[in-house]
């Protein structure tokens, strides 16, 4: 019998994927996600923080959505969860397929931004949409299951800087990304100017900060 040679990233990517989309891996990882949101998230912003959910395929965006209406049931939450992927997905497990509009149950009466900031909708799951674009300045926290690079790192993360009376923090919670890789994907976009977190305790590093943009003559 004849030896085939597989790419290891590929396989391991795949392999990786089959591993994440089991029901013990996306209970264990959504139970940390609502229980961070319930006792962090949700008492930010005077209360009405919201949070994102960054997966890495339409197919663990519906088994992550089902699961988040499990947990959060069984937790007596007085909120829910969205969920936004483009088409039809198959779940091979359930023998089902899911539609976004279906799975949301929003009766045509709202798009997702608008139904985002309903106070019966709290966290948002997504597959490859809103990660650009997406203006809400509720958005607090992120947990991001999906490997970034380049400028899909900055233009997702970037979703939580949009500004708003009493949004004095951010917060994301990353299952999968290499911190060096995250920050250099940001120097690439925004230079060399940036505070190591042994500098994060020290006011005086905000004013090397300001010296340099003042160096710069960005402002006057």
């Amino acid at each position: 019998m004849e030896d085939k040679e597989y790419d290891k990233k590929k396989t391991v990517r795949l392999l990786s994927s089959y591993v994440d989309l089991q029901d013990h891996a996306i209970e264990k990882k959504s139970r940390v996600m609502i229980e961070h949101f319930v006792s962090q998230t949700q008492k930010e912003i005077q209360g009405e923080a919201r949070a994102m959910v960054v997966t890495r395929s339409r197919l663990h965006a519906v088994r992550f959505k089902r699961k988040f209406d499990d947990v959060m049931r069984e937790m007596k939450l007085p909120y829910s969860a969205l969920v936004a992927f483009s088409g039809t997905v198959t779940d091979a497990e359930t023998g089902e397929d899911y539609l976004m509009e279906n799975m949301n149950n929003l009766g045509g009466k709202f798009e997702i931004p608008e139904a985002f900031k309903l106070p019966q909708y709290r966290i948002l799951i997504v597959a490859n949409m809103f990660q650009t674009g997406f203006d809400e300045p509720l958005l607090h926290t992120m947990f991001v299951d999906k490997k970034l690079g380049g400028a899909n790192t900055v233009q997702t993360l970037s979703r939580l800087n949009r500004t708003k009376n009493g949004k004095d923090s951010t917060m994301i919670l990353d299952f999968v990304n290499d911190p060096e890789m995250i920050q250099k994907d940001f120097q690439e976009y925004y230079g060399g100017i940036y505070m190591d977190e042994d500098d994060q305790t020290d006011p005086n590093s905000l004013y090397d900060v300001l010296h340099h943009i003042e160096d710069a003559q960005l402002i006057h």
